[in-house]
């Protein structure tokens, strides 16, 4: 498995604004390839926002610079002090601790290894939804 964390600030749009488009956009990252889940993250407070993705391989995280959603994230006016992490995974000791990974419920485990299965906004195992879904 591999992680990349991305946060940046807004600039020149609403907290409100920023989360429709990201209702709006959500749908497209279910057409990325070995990308098992992404969480989102808000922290209007401080003005800094992002993901947490999780991947299947460093390939597929690679795989997914290639994509109009990311180079969206690059060109975009209203995104700055951009930063993008990414990281290896210790799936031995992850093993152990992620099962507690949950966000309302919908987000499933983690287990031997990779995540379990993944639920939408409905409900719907990502497969589901990802069949739902266009994807270039």
């Amino acid at each position: 498995m591999y992680v990349r964390i991305v946060t940046f600030a807004l600039a020149d749009l609403s907290p409100e604004a920023y989360t429709a488009h990201a209702e709006q956009i959500a749908d497209a990252f279910t057409c990325w390839p070995g990308l098992l889940t992404k969480v989102w993250l808000a922290d209007p407070a401080d003005n800094t926002y992002g993901g947490v993705y999780f991947f299947e391989s460093r390939d597929a995280a690679q795989a997914s610079r290639g994509t109009a959603v990311f180079a969206g994230l690059l060109d975009s006016p209203h995104f700055e002090d951009l930063s993008i992490r990414e990281f290896d995974v210790l799936d031995g000791p992850t093993a152990v601790t992620a099962g507690r990974l949950q966000a309302g419920g919908e987000l499933g485990a983690l287990a031997d290894g990779a995540l379990g299965v993944q639920f939408g906004r409905d409900g719907r195992a990502a497969d589901d939804v990802r069949n739902d879904v266009t994807c270039p």
